[in-house]
């Protein structure tokens, strides 16, 4: 999960940009009526000092009907002089009506002056041959420029007689803009000083520590402490939400209560499960050992009642005797089998190559009655495969299996015996060869999907492939089963396979079939590998 900012810190900074926000636009409006007005006011004092400049010199040209013969330069430059201390303007220049100066002070826009200065000029008043322009820059932080331009003409419909310009600054008002500007700055910083220790104030003591004695109850809850509870102190949203949790605390203490009691029950009910389950395998472990038993064991009973009636010649003595022999030793090895069944052990455990296991079962059998017409073909894997097992008990398992192969060919054909180091699947009876790729199969559907975060296992599976007849598909399921067999009355006691698969399962492995009526079976043998290697 990615880590983020604090609800403290979040909220704080959430405000903080409100507030400069809020702030910044209230300086910006502020600061821009208040340059408006005092340019507004600045332009209607240059509108009156322009009248009264213009109403001046009108008096002085209407003096002479020529316009010019009772009065000299000094004349203009004195009340020139007078007018602009009157004013306060910064720079004057009036000329006559054919344009010639007649007098002038300080520097002036125009003339060449204006386009070497590049600065701008706007004009921002126009009325009764009045014209007035700002000059300089402008703007929230620039301030309203550097100064008017006033420029006087002729009233309209009167005849031009002279004009004049002058400057009248604006440095006050820029200096007055700078104060205010500065003030809201200051004011917004102040401001949010206060906001953020305020804010950290009230929102620890309303919302964090609430919040935190609530995260600590519920990490406590999780460990194991299922009696706390969260403290209830205000009627609001976090008070109601701490009622709410310590509601949902209850009926999650209660559940898990309820779990225990029926985790408890489902444990009593899966004992006697068990215990129902093995009785009911002795029972029919009983079963079928009577049912085996009952057979030869009547046979022995008629022979024996036979004899003690007399009536045979010493010849049929003899026969009756090795009949009755024979269904003795029968229900010897009937016997013998079933208490391989009852005590499966792990004691002779040892460490050898299942590989050599196989190549000597191959051979003994060569030799077998059973198996002098089978031919053995080894695939084995190339690298030694390690085991820990009871040797004696897995050449049994191998030549119990061999044997079933030769009886399913009827005594003859090829029997194909390979050997792999495979991935098996915790908790699973499926295996796959490719240890890259990891597969379960539903029963009974070819989909195969592809299983995720299931922890495997190597493993050395050895596989026994013939040709004979092959098993019914509703019969594959139960070969494993007590005295279930598929051959003839009197060949086979149906332990065979079962006894292989208990001794297999007790060394923590297991025997899997598969088989196709008329084309034949294939069983695989799956041992735990001995990782590592051998030992030294």
């Amino acid at each position: 999960m990615k880590r983020s900012l604090g609800i403290r810190t979040q909220l704080i900074a959430a405000v903080l940009i409100l507030t400069f926000a809020a702030i910044g636009f209230i300086g910006v409006l502020s600061v821009s009526i208040v340059q408006n007005h005092a340019i507004t006011g600045r332009v209607q004092e240059a509108s009156r000092v322009a009248s009264l400049i213009r109403v001046s010199l009108e008096e002085l040209f209407l003096q002479s009907s020529t316009g010019r013969a009772h009065f000299s330069g000094l004349d203009i430059k004195e009340r020139s002089m007078r007018l602009m201390r009157i004013a306060s303007v910064g720079a004057l220049r009036v000329n006559d009506a054919k344009g010639e100066v007649l007098f002038t002070y300080g520097l002036l826009p125009g003339g060449g002056e204006r386009a070497a200065s590049g600065e701008l000029s706007r004009l921002i008043f126009f009325d009764d041959g009045i014209k007035i322009s700002s000059v300089g820059e402008s703007g929230w932080f620039k301030g309203p420029g550097r100064f008017l331009y006033v420029e006087i003409g002729p009233k309209p419909g009167t005849k031009k007689q002279f004009s004049a310009a002058f400057t009248l600054s604006l440095r006050d008002i820029a200096s007055d803009l700078a104060s205010m500007r500065s003030f809201i700055i200051i004011f917004g910083i102040a401001d949010s000083i206060i906001i953020i220790a305020l804010g950290f104030y009230f929102l620890s003591a309303i919302v964090m520590s609430p919040i935190r004695r609530l995260e600590g109850t519920a990490t406590k809850i999780a460990e194991g402490d299922l009696a706390l509870r969260a403290v209830v102190e205000n009627d609001d949203e976090i008070g109601r939400l701490a009622g709410r949790f310590n509601t949902m605390a209850d009926r999650l203490g209660a559940e898990i209560n309820r779990l225990e009691r029926l985790n408890v029950e489902l444990h009593d009910t899966q004992a006697e499960l068990l215990r129902a389950g093995a009785l009911a395998a002795v029972g029919s472990l009983a079963a079928g050992l009577a049912h085996e038993i009952g057979n030869p064991l009547g046979a022995v009973s008629g022979y024996v009642d036979i004899l003690g009636k007399g009536i045979t010649d010493k010849d049929e003595e003899a026969e009756i005797i090795e009949r009755a022999g024979k269904e003795l030793g029968r229900m010897d090895r009937i016997l013998r089998e079933f208490l391989d069944i009852a005590r499966p052990t792990k004691d002779e455990q040892e460490e050898f190559d299942i590989n050599a296991l196989v190549e000597e079962t191959a051979i003994m059998f060569g030799h077998h009655s059973r198996g002098r017409n089978v031919t053995i073909n080894l695939d084995l894997n190339k690298e030694p495969l390690p085991v820990i097992i009871d040797e004696g008990r897995l050449r049994q398992v191998f030549t119990n299996l061999l044997l079933n192969a030769a009886d399913a060919m009827e005594g003859s054909g090829e029997v194909i015996v390979e050997s792999r180091l495979v991935t098996a699947l915790n908790g699973l009876r499926r295996y796959s060869v490719d240890a890259g790729l990891e597969q379960r199969v539903r029963k009974g559907d070819a989909d195969k999907r592809p299983v995720q975060r299931r922890r495997t296992t190597e493993a050395v599976a050895v596989t026994f492939i013939d040709k004979g007849c092959g098993i019914k598909a509703e019969d594959t399921g139960r070969v494993f089963e007590p005295f279930f067999t598929t051959k003839e009355p009197g060949s086979g006691t149906g332990l065979g396979l079962f006894v292989s698969a208990s001794m297999i399962k007790a060394f923590g492995g297991s025997i899997e079939v598969k088989s196709e009526l008329g084309k034949g079976s294939s069983f695989t043998v799956i041992i735990p590998y001995k990782a590592g290697g051998f030992s030294a």
